[in-house]
């Protein structure tokens, strides 16, 4: 459902970017522990770097249930870096570019997490 095709950004130079945004349901079933009672909205920046990309989430915004409370969650400017490759003097780099796509699923799932916690 997030994964998006960054090919084209990777085949570009350093810097270049593209603006993408969101808006909609996302299914019960899409997450375990988070129920969405509002639709997920979020403004992303892909941004060229010279060994991967860098997601900036701008505006992200809905509502959420986990473990029965309600939250509303309201966040932005929140970057993260996608690699090409394992860099071993960087091993908390976790996130990889695998095929030319980024997932942004589970980078969804611990902002919104970090942010009622």
């Amino acid at each position: 459902m997030f994964q998006l095709n960054i090919t084209d950004l990777l085949s570009s130079y350093t810097g270049d970017s593209r603006e993408l945004a969101f808006s909609g349901e996302v299914l019960p079933e899409y997450y375990s522990d988070l129920i969405f009672t509002k639709p997920l909205d979020f403004t992303v920046k892909l941004v060229a770097l010279d060994d991967g990309i860098e997601v900036i989430f701008e505006k992200l915004q809905t509502e959420i249930i986990y473990e029965g409370n309600t939250h509303i969650i309201s966040l932005s400017d929140i970057s993260r870096t996608f690699k090409e490759q394992f860099d071993p003097l960087a091993p908390d780099d976790i996130k990889f570019i695998e095929n030319g796509n980024i997932d942004l699923k589970e980078i969804l799932h611990e902002e919104i997490l970090i942010a009622i916690l």
